[in-house]
């Protein structure tokens, strides 16, 4: 429906505020507008003619129907779909006078485009040549902040972390009929109050209104980490914060609930009205005011997300994870595929539609009767799980919906087989591309940095922007897919853990994951956090930079792995020498440096030295954010034993030695207790 080359978000790096009054539009400006690339239209033609007339019916409903309408206008090939919606706490005759000017202003801004979307601070407004109703669209979307940080930025972070993804899922889980739409405020300091606000269409499902707002608020952190607002808007749903009042309390139609653990209430977040430069620079920027009594209050979460990979819970901790989620045999229902039609899509598990094989298991390519493409990963018998567990752990991971996460369609349970079945991903795993002499080419720097930047979005979003905080573990190249557009996806949750949102440091006797990428506390003692994470996020920073395995790096005498070698060539000075030859025609030299940077920052030996992720994100979007200077690189955990591999055995807390080769040593434990 939208063109791709308008699916890339639209950065404004300031947004200035002035007056404005919630009762008059008289001064209001277009925040955005991105019309289709089709070639466009006749304005005679009765396509046109389509729009103009829905483009009447829409402001003549602008007053009616609690902010949203939507409707068509034409037959058959000639038909346009539109839709109009309102911010929550707009009042109706305001709503009118915003569709009024949205309406008139996309008539000249995109003449007669086959689609356009508009957004306003108060309304959103679009059309197309396909049904927009009742499904959620995520493109294109446009992300803008006010350039001012605030003090204190991880606390800050961490604070809007919590209130967006409480606003998310009150406004994603609004009674049926009413507005997806809620608001918050919290306190940051004595002197600073946060406000944050999210909203969907009303048209679309609960889930799809929850995985708009996550995709939304990664958005807003990713873009506009440490900084006093951020605002991101999708064309079903708009997340914003900002640390001053910009929507009215009085006049919020949709009162929030009382506070309790399970909803608390919502926080609003401000609109900016930027105009980006360059080819776009002819938007103008929003004014903005807002006079609202200010109510600053923190509010205390606690409700305890339970259960996802790898992790038994307890009976106690089952009740709740039932009572949160709202685990029904209707919902696993939609989940399960029956073993027919998965034998059926991968041919018979044939050997041609084999495309991939590991501890687990082997992994096919299927396809489904409707022409959906999947990859069904069929587990190995040896998994001691039971079904009942094995189906609730699937429908927890089947809520992880982010666009750097591969997604899980479903699973199917036949003839003593478990399978998962996910989203096909056509040029499978980064692992094939860097390592390879002939693929490695085929990534220059702007896509090995593209490649970096979604891993962290996605990992950052597994240990803070879910509901569920997950460490996953066993981040390494080989589990990240790459789509079509060369898109990374994280994949492979068989060993993540799940834990809850204000614990850190867990405690395991048994290790899983690979050599190699595991942090030293891990391999050693069984510690892991969302610091390990991070540290096996520094070691694919450096493999991605250089195009060499760290499990196979063999350099010299003097540099026996990749984290002694990086580590001597930055206390040299010459970071470059790092980077692989095949970047040598494409590379940015201060991109390069600064990843490599980042990587060691990653890969410290002190867990507490290293980067969250949300502090990662924001370090490799913002050249501006002075990066420290990294302490000692923690050791290779794994050395040349004669051609073996040094393991600790934590549950016996002796070292033993593995048969598995130097290449890339993975220790899976499906479904780890």
């Amino acid at each position: 429906m939208m063109a791709d080359s308008f699916t890339k978000i639209f950065l404004v790096a300031a947004v200035f505020l002035s007056t404005f009054s919630f009762a008059n539009l008289a001064d209001s400006k277009i925040t955005y507008h991105i019309c289709s690339n089709v070639t466009s239209l006749s304005k005679d033609s009765i396509y046109a003619t389509n729009i103009n007339r829905l483009f009447s019916y829409l402001s003549t409903n602008a007053t009616e129907h609690d902010g949203f309408f939507n409707t068509t206008a034409g037959q058959g090939l000639h038909m346009v779909y539109g839709l109009f919606l309102c911010r929550g706490d707009v009042r109706p005759e305001s709503c009118g006078e915003c569709i009024d000017h949205a309406a008139a202003d996309l008539a000249k801004l995109c003449p007669n485009r086959t689609w356009a979307i508009v957004w306003y601070d108060m309304c959103m407004l679009r059309y197309s040549n396909l049904s927009i109703f009742s499904s959620m669209a995520e493109r294109p979307h446009v992300s803008f902040w006010y350039n001012e940080n605030v003090t204190e930025p991880d606390r800050f972070n961490r604070l809007v972390a919590t209130v967006m993804k409480d606003i998310a899922s009150r406004a994603s889980n609004a009674t049926p009929g009413t507005k997806k739409f809620a608001t918050k405020e919290a306190t940051f300091t004595v002197f600073q109050t946060l406000y944050g606000l999210a909203q969907c269409t009303p048209d679309v499902s609960s889930d799809d209104c929850y995985t708009c707002l996550l995709e939304a608020i990664a958005d807003l952190q990713f873009y506009c980490s440490g900084l006093t607002s951020g605002y991101t808007m999708f064309p079903s749903c708009t997340a914003q914060y900002r640390t001053i009042p910009f929507y009215s309390l009085n006049q919020t139609e949709s009162a929030p609930p009382p506070v309790s653990p399970q909803h608390p209430p919502p926080l609003p977040l401000p609109p900016p009205s930027p105009s980006p430069p360059g080819k776009r620079g002819k938007s103008s920027l929003g004014v903005i005011k807002i006079v609202v009594p200010t109510v600053g209050s923190i509010l205390v979460l606690s409700s305890f997300l339970c259960c996802v990979l790898g992790w038994k819970p307890s009976k106690k901790l089952m009740s709740r994870k039932a009572r949160n989620d709202g685990i029904e045999d209707k919902t696993m229902q939609s989940l399960q595929f029956e073993y027919r039609v998965i034998e059926a899509a991968t041919n018979n598990f044939s050997e041609v539609n084999k495309v991939g094989a590991g501890g687990f298991g082997s992994v096919y390519k299927g396809i489904l009767p409707d022409g959906q493409e999947i990859a069904v990963k069929r587990l190995s018998t040896s998994s001691s799980q039971g079904a009942d567990e094995f189906r609730t752990e699937v429908e927890l991971v089947a809520k992880l919906q982010h666009r750097n996460l591969v997604k899980l369609l479903g699973y199917c349970l036949g003839r003593k087989e478990t399978m998962l079945i996910y989203e096909f991903m056509p040029n499978k795993s980064l692992d094939r591309f860097i390592f390879d002499l002939e693929k490695q080419r085929q990534l220059d720097w702007s896509q090995r940095c593209r490649i970096i930047k979604g891993i962290a979005r996605g990992l950052l979003y597994l240990h803070s922007d879910s509901r569920l905080k997950i460490i996953h573990r066993d981040l390494k190249a080989g589990n990240i897919l790459l789509d079509e557009d060369m898109t990374p996806k994280i994949s492979d949750f068989g060993m993540a853990k799940l834990v809850e949102e204000n614990e850190s440091l867990q405690h395991t006797k048994r290790i899983v994951g690979t050599y190699g990428y595991m942090s030293p506390e891990y391999a050693m003692h069984g510690r892991f956090s969302d610091k390990s994470d991070v540290f096996s996020f520094g070691i694919l920073i450096l493999e991605i930079v250089s195009g060499k395995r760290n499990t196979s790096f063999y350099h010299s005498a003097q540099a026996d792995n990749l984290l002694t070698y990086a580590w001597r060539h930055w206390k040299n000075g010459t970071p470059l020498e790092l980077m692989d030859s095949s970047l040598r025609d494409s590379y940015v030299s201060d991109e390069v440096g600064r990843c490599i940077h980042i990587g060691l920052l990653c890969i410290q030996e002190n867990p507490e030295a290293r980067p969250t992720m949300a502090r990662v994100v924001v370090m490799l979007s913002r050249s501006s954010v002075t990066l420290p200077v990294p302490q000692r690189t923690a050791f290779f955990f794994g050395t040349k034993t004669g051609g073996k591999l040094s393991v600790v055995d934590q549950s016996t807390s002796t070292v033993s030695s593995s048969s598995a080769t130097l290449n890339e040593a993975s220790l899976t434990d499906l479904f780890p207790r």
